[in-house]
């Protein structure tokens, strides 16, 4: 395989760019207030990810190698997800930013959907080298695995006392950093990353909370 595939592009990064903004736009219209505090922050991280690799020349790592590590922390998603089903994280997790309830059906399908394209995106980055779809696979690493601990975490903290899916998030302060560290090839980033992006997101979560 031609290695220069393994390099972000000067497209890729453009074409990644429109699917950071596209996506912005569906979780505001979708989710509100709640998503825009959680999802669409971490957007932006996830962009800045997208922006370091290309600024970087970053050399991806190969589909071997980055796979398992992958797919071993996405799995575990569907653990939180089970615990946040059955302890109410979609009544009060859009209370919290005075939004309804989300319904049942409304919060599986999101979930749902979500876990396609994440996987989906994930084999055709690595697999075919379309590296603009590296930017949902960002996504889930930023929000989905190092987001949900931070918030989880912070928002039982907050709520002084126990917040939906706080105990699988917990799982999230390992898998999350060790997978971000195979695409940034330096802990010292993966660590200035994480701790950046929780001083931005912690007085988002907060100051926007009833």
């Amino acid at each position: 395989m031609d290695e220069t595939k393994n390099i972000i592009s000067k497209k890729d990064f453009l074409i990644g760019t429109v699917i950071v903004i596209i996506m912005a736009t569906i979780f505001t219209i979708i989710g509100g207030l709640p998503l825009i505090v959680t999802f669409v922050v971490s957007l932006l991280f996830t962009w800045i990810a997208f922006l370091y690799l290309f600024i970087k020349k970053t050399t991806l790592p190969s589909l071997s190698s980055f796979l398992p590590f992958y797919f071993i922390t996405f799995a575990w998603q569907f653990i939180h997800f089970n615990e946040e089903f059955y302890t109410g994280f979609r009544i009060d997790f859009p209370h919290l930013y005075s939004v309804s309830e989300y319904s049942a059906t409304k919060f599986v399908t999101i979930n749902m959907l979500s876990y396609f394209v994440f996987t989906v995106t994930c084999v055709l980055a690595f697999k075919k080298r379309l590296n603009f779809l590296l930017v949902p696979v960002l996504f889930y690493i930023v929000y989905g695995a190092i987001g949900n601990a931070i918030a989880h975490t912070w928002w039982s903290i907050y709520s002084k006392g126990y917040f939906p899916g706080f105990y699988t998030a917990q799982v999230y302060w390992i898998l999350g950093p060790l997978v971000l560290y195979k695409l940034f090839p330096s802990k010292k980033m993966v660590a200035i990353f994480i701790i950046l992006y929780a001083l931005v997101m912690i007085p988002m979560l907060t100051f926007f909370a009833k």
